[in-house]
């Protein structure tokens, strides 16, 4: 049956492992890891959430067309992690400079990355599986000094309210504790 499930949540709040915790009982789950490892402490990090993971869960590494993903590995659960990371790669594969950037340039953009979560979660609802989606809060944080992280705090904190919309259940994870949003069946 699908259910979808957004966790936001800032930096460090427990995110992933509430997510993981979601569907630590479910026999298959393809992860859907968005991150690129781009340095070594970026290569730690994955490491650390590669053994968090249960050895039998599908790993595909992918930061877009994740329609396409759905399409290759069509059964069990889904977990997602995560957005924000995937918006930034798609941001960067569109464009790698925002100072000089055209305003309809950037809506361009946001449009693109919309498109993108819509068939995720078009796909989503096709197979009628469950998912967690993971995703960071970008509305408690400080106004980035420069225009590229002003415009991803625009773009990922719109898009999260889209997917919100779309989840039967949001939640909000605060020094490792959970905050529900949105249950089952709410608005």
């Amino acid at each position: 049956m699908a259910h979808r499930i957004l966790i936001t949540g800032g930096v460090r709040s427990g995110k992933s492992r509430a997510a993981e915790q979601r569907l630590a009982g479910s026999e298959r789950v393809l992860y859907i890891a968005t991150a690129r490892c781009l340095d070594a402490e970026m290569e730690r990090r994955i490491q650390r959430h590669r053994q968090a993971r249960p050895a039998h869960w599908v790993t595909a590494e992918a930061s877009s067309q994740l329609s396409a993903v759905l399409e290759a590995h069509p059964e069990g659960d889904v977990l997602l992690d995560c957005v924000s990371n995937m918006v930034t790669n798609l941001m960067l594969d569109a464009e790698p400079e925002y100072d000089s950037l055209s305003n309809d340039r950037v809506e361009e953009i946001e449009a693109m990355i919309g498109r993108e979560f819509d068939e995720l979660m078009d796909a989503l609802e096709r197979q009628d599986r469950r998912a967690v989606l993971v995703t960071n809060e970008v509305g408690l944080g400080l106004v980035a000094p420069y225009r590229m992280g002003r415009v991803f705090t625009d773009i990922l904190g719109r898009l999260n309210q889209r997917l919100a919309a779309r989840c039967d259940e949001v939640c909000l994870m605060a020094c490792g504790l959970p905050l529900t949003l949105k249950a089952p069946g709410g608005e």
